[in-house]
């Protein structure tokens, strides 16, 4: 019984140990979004870069949380501030989302249109392929758009897209070689959707990623049209896609 006794009380008396560190943190937050700052869809971006700060000036910044030493660092003021950022570790990150990312089946490329109802598309600078006018790229552009707006895809500016989940953004590349011949002239068509994507290996790195795309051309013997009709076909490859996974 007295062992016992002098074991618990060697076990109240350890001491625990601990060091402090002291960081500066830098934020710059952006407003994005239409009738910002104070429009109900402006949204508020924040970045943040951090240093260590050297503890030769320890007392001082013991002043600036309040207390006189470290013994005082539960009644440090404001400690709470509710505009303060979010520290997370790794695996504070996994605990938030409920589940291990990692575990998650992977999921078929065409799963990344579902939930979709907008997207960001420009096509009014694109270059006049030959034979075609100036206003090539605004007609194809509107031709475009209406085939997305009569499948139920809307289609925003720049601006708005930023505000929208993931920043579905649809990118067209067309390009050609200068005609020396009809047998010599080629064109080709490629489309890629970016959204804004997390790893899962680590749900702390996101990135702007493609996750669908489409390719057509002169070459593609599935093809038959002119170029006009070769940019418009990926708005029918993007509308029958996307209906396979958000069914009317």
């Amino acid at each position: 019984m007295m062992r016992h006794l002098l074991l618990l009380l060697c076990l109240i008396a350890t001491p625990t140990f601990a060091e402090d560190r002291f960081w500066i943190l830098w934020e710059r937050y952006h407003r994005v979004g239409p009738n910002c700052p104070n429009g109900a869809s402006c949204l508020t971006k924040r970045e943040f870069s951090s240093r260590p700060l050297p503890m030769d000036y320890s007392s001082e910044i013991y002043r600036l949380f309040g207390v006189m030493d470290p013994r005082g660092f539960g009644t440090a003021k404001g400690r709470n501030d509710p505009n303060a950022p979010a520290v997370c570790s790794a695996q504070d990150a996994e605990l938030s989302v409920g589940f291990d990312p990692l575990a998650v089946p992977q999921s078929l490329k065409i799963e990344a249109l579902r939930g979709i109802t907008a997207l960001h598309v420009d096509l009014t600078r694109l270059k006049p392929a030959p034979g075609h006018p100036d206003e090539f790229g605004q007609r194809v552009h509107n031709a475009f758009v209406a085939k997305l707006t009569a499948a139920g895809l809307r289609v925003v500016d720049r601006d708005t897209v930023k505000t929208i989940p993931g920043q579905p953004t649809l990118n067209i590349f067309f390009s050609f070689n200068e005609p020396h011949g009809d047998c010599h002239y080629e064109y080709s068509v490629f489309a890629s959707l970016t959204q804004d994507v997390m790893l899962a290996r680590d749900i702390r790195i996101k990135i702007n990623a493609g996750v669908w795309a489409f390719s057509t051309g002169s070459k593609d013997t599935t093809h038959n049209g002119d170029e006009r009709a070769a940019i418009l076909r990926v708005a029918d490859a993007l509308i029958r896609d996307h209906r396979q996974v958000n069914p009317r």
